[in-house]
């Protein structure tokens, strides 16, 4: 089996930005979809775009033409409308489907209850259901947390408030991959269909806990400063954010406190120990590149 040349992708955040670095740069024909193609700017030059209707099969078949496969990094909101994507691609006579489902634990068999896994799971067996019948093919690429994205967020440790967390004294390890790692791995991944058909990959280009991600900020932030920490129990702390967001489904604050319980409580498989990244020709970080990305975030971050 060939690898695959002509490659859709649909999503621009980001992710989807780094992705199409990676593609582009390693000569894939990739042509980017949007509801506005004029709204894309600093594209590069051989990157071309198709205007469609998410919500239409015909229009988002009729740009999928000729197409090899598509890759999908569309938020959390567009999960479930990813139904009418797949139909599209098997109308279209698409070989591959790259959904847009990257995280730590989304294919984890013990976590396919979680509200928050819902609509990824919903997905994965829409994927399955349909290759079953030889419609179409996927991959789903586990990549873990995006490591450039981890100060960003009151996740391991809210930089604006200098407070931390400790799930378990934060010994909890979890797999994280830069952006740039998920782009090089999506390419890694269809320049092997054969290896990649129908499978769940796992990739990680480090595991970290949350001590040591602590550790790393404290060493290269501004001296003197001052850090309020508290600790929880990950079980129970997991239990308490489960029955609120259940009790509250949409609410954005008891999602995020979930998702962060899921991968610091140790309970899932957000440490993965097994991957695929000789498969997909991805390498690992060192210790000092990742103090690296940290320096780097934390000026970006004036802090």
């Amino acid at each position: 089996m060939s690898s695959f040349q002509r490659v859709a992708l649909i999503g621009k955040g980001l992710l989807g930005t780094a992705v199409l670095e990676q593609l582009s740069k390693n000569g894939f024909d990739v042509t980017v979809l949007s509801r506005d193609p004029s709204s894309l700017s600093g594209l590069p030059s051989r990157v071309s775009t198709s205007a469609v209707d998410y919500s239409s099969i015909d229009s988002l078949a009729s740009a999928l033409q000729n197409q090899d496969a598509v890759v999908a990094t569309i938020g959390a909101s567009g999960i479930l409308g990813q139904k009418v994507i797949i139909d599209a691609c098997i109308k279209a006579g698409v070989k591959r489907y790259i959904p847009s489902d990257w995280g730590s634990i989304t294919t984890d068999p013990t976590a396919r209850h979680l509200p928050t896994n819902y609509p990824f799971v919903q997905i994965q067996d829409y994927l399955k259901e349909k290759t079953q019948k030889d419609e179409l093919e996927y991959t789903i690429l586990s990549t873990g947390g995006f490591f450039d994205l981890l100060l960003d967020v009151p996740f391991l440790l809210d930089l604006s408030t200098s407070s931390v967390e400790y799930f378990d004294e934060g010994q909890h390890p979890f797999s994280v991959t830069t952006l740039d790692g998920v782009g090089k791995a999506v390419v890694g991944t269809l320049k092997a269909p054969a290896q990649t058909k129908n499978r769940n990959i796992f990739v990680h280009q480090a595991l970290i806990t949350q001590a040591k991600m602590v550790s790393i900020v404290k060493k290269y932030s501004s001296s003197g400063r001052q850090w309020q920490e508290t600790y929880v129990n990950g079980e129970i702390e997991f239990n308490e954010c489960l029955d609120l967001a259940t009790k509250n489904p949409g609410d954005f604050r008891f999602v995020m406190a979930l998702l962060k319980a899921m991968a610091l409580s140790g309970k899932f498989n957000s440490a993965y120990s097994t991957v695929d990244n000789d498969l997909v020709g991805l390498s690992m970080l060192g210790d000092e590149e990742l103090e690296n990305l940290v320096v780097s975030k934390l000026r970006e971050k004036k802090q």
